[in-house]
């Protein structure tokens, strides 16, 4: 009986939750010029076409709304989604499938277990299906952050080709702001894209280049753009050496990049040798466990 009277809590309970984020609340002005900043300078989305799709498109407006609405999407989120070019529509819809996902999985094995004669506690089915759903709603997040993690590491490599471009195209006698747009409109890449958003924002906002590229590195919680756009601020205020400056930078960059893929290498070795270390052992204990049983039963 109070196991009963716990589901049929649980279910209302989720049935009240549905409803409340079916309906949220107006979203404020805010929130909506969010909205529309993370997309700005992205590719757009392929058309959704057949049902499942365009239900899922729905679900992911919906759930993003809510987000918005009630204030949870954090800076953190809000960075890691744009560097990535991924919108908060498809997280979410990944978050809540992952969740329902992992809901369901442990009611299926006990479905499974039931038909070929097994049973089990009711509290273990309730546990393990409490405790699928929050990693499968919280899967997405570790994803998430190892994709900014790379994203970040290959926006590094392309502001150091960038500064390279720039260099050489004021070597050839261009000013630094005619330099800062032809070095980014030959370059490719969603990195390369970012950057030409960023000085076309420049251009409609009444910001300088420097400026407008720090801001794009502080949405994008990119300390190493942070830090060339200040660079480039001394160098437009100053009149300093421009294109050795800019060098230094990029050799800079390349310097971080190549010092963390040798610790990333130097890991994964520690890795490999640490379990070579356990197949040793497990191997050992494999050919000497029968001596050793027959010594103890004797």
């Amino acid at each position: 009986m109070t196991a009963a009277l716990v589901a049929g809590a649980g279910i209302g309970a989720g049935l009240w939750l549905v409803v409340l984020g079916w309906w949220p609340a107006r979203p404020t002005i805010a929130a909506a010029l969010a909205g529309r900043d993370r997309t700005r300078w992205r590719p757009a989305a392929p058309a959704a076409t057949g049902p499942w799709r365009g239900l899922r498109t729905a679900a992911g407006r919906r759930l993003a709304d809510t987000w918005a609405a009630r204030s949870w999407e954090t800076p953190a989120l809000r960075a890691d989604l744009a560097v990535t070019g991924s919108t908060l529509d498809a997280f979410l819809v990944r978050k809540a499938l992952g969740g329902l996902a992992g809901l369901l999985a442990a009611p299926a094995a006990v479905a499974l277990l039931a038909l070929a004669g097994g049973r089990l506690p009711l509290l273990v089915p309730v546990w393990a299906s409490l405790a699928g759903a929050a990693i499968g709603f919280f899967t997405p997040d570790t994803r998430l952050r190892r994709s900014a993690a790379d994203a970040r590491r290959g926006f590094r490599v392309a502001v150091g080709a960038y500064l390279d471009l720039v260099a050489m195209r004021m070597a050839s006698g261009a000013g630094l702001a005619q330099a800062l747009g032809d070095a980014a409109a030959v370059g490719t890449g969603p990195a390369f894209a970012q950057l030409r958003g960023a000085l076309a924002d420049a251009r409609t906002d009444g910001l300088s280049p420097a400026a407008s590229l720090g801001r794009l590195g502080d949405e994008l919680h990119l300390p190493d753009l942070v830090d060339t756009a200040t660079r480039l601020a001394l160098v437009d205020a100053t009149g300093a050496q421009a294109q050795a400056s800019l060098r230094a930078q990029a050799a800079s960059l390349r310097d971080r990049e190549l010092t963390d893929a040798a610790g990333q290498a130097n890991e994964r070795s520690q890795s490999m040798l640490v379990a070579q270390v356990v197949l040793g052992l497990g191997f050992l204990i494999f050919l000497g466990y029968p001596a050793v049983a027959k010594v103890l039963a004797t």
